[in-house]
């Protein structure tokens, strides 16, 4: 992929990102029948108005899927790829209510527990192999997700926060990215100067 084309996969990236939280608010605003402070992010794609969680789900996959074609690093793009994968099962496999025990949970509601583990617990190991300044902050937000959850309910702030931190290392990353393409490091060691060059 030339430098041109990388920088609008990582334009696209970052849009994608903020409309997926833009849409998440609007779901939130809507959807004034779920307690924010007690449910997952998921219940908003149940029931009525559902399209709108659902929507920004797939969003935030086409955001990781655009970051992964932007960056350099084999691992970190495939890593990436997977967490586009599994955020889009998140989407298309809508969640069972947050109500319901793990031994009763339907094939679907089990599909989107898997791809949105998958996509959880991977997006810090792409943000450690991508490198930048804030490769630590997805991670440092998966931590904080698992603290928090011991002192407030888990399924409310904890997650939401997360998936704050987790935007936040894509929009950096973009705009990293497109300071890259727009000016390359030059190469490590310039070319020996020929003998002709100095006649």
């Amino acid at each position: 992929m030339n430098d041109t084309s990388r920088r609008a996969a990582a334009r696209l990236a970052a849009a994608a990102i903020v409309t997926y939280q833009g849409l998440l608010l609007i779901a939130v605003t809507v959807r004034t029948d779920i307690d924010v402070t007690h449910k997952p992010v998921s219940e908003y794609a149940i029931g009525r108005h559902g399209w709108i969680a659902t929507t920004a789900f797939l969003t935030c996959a086409l955001s990781y899927a655009a970051l992964a074609a932007a960056i350099h690093g084999r691992t970190a793009r495939a890593l990436l790829v997977i967490c586009a994968l599994g955020t889009a099962g998140v989407g298309v496999f809508v969640a069972d209510p947050v109500t319901t025990p793990l031994d009763q949970l339907s094939i679907i509601g089990t599909l989107h527990v898997i791809t949105g583990m998958t996509a959880l617990i991977l997006l810090p190991f792409a943000a450690l192999f991508a490198g930048g300044r804030l490769k630590w902050l997805p991670l440092a937000g998966l931590l904080g997700h698992y603290a928090l959850s011991v002192v407030i309910p888990p399924n409310g702030w904890p997650p939401r926060l997360l998936f704050l931190t987790y935007a936040t290392w894509v929009v950096v990353t973009t705009q990293r990215t497109i300071r890259q393409s727009q000016h390359p490091a030059p190469p490590l060691h310039e070319p020996a100067t020929r003998r002709s060059d100095l006649d």
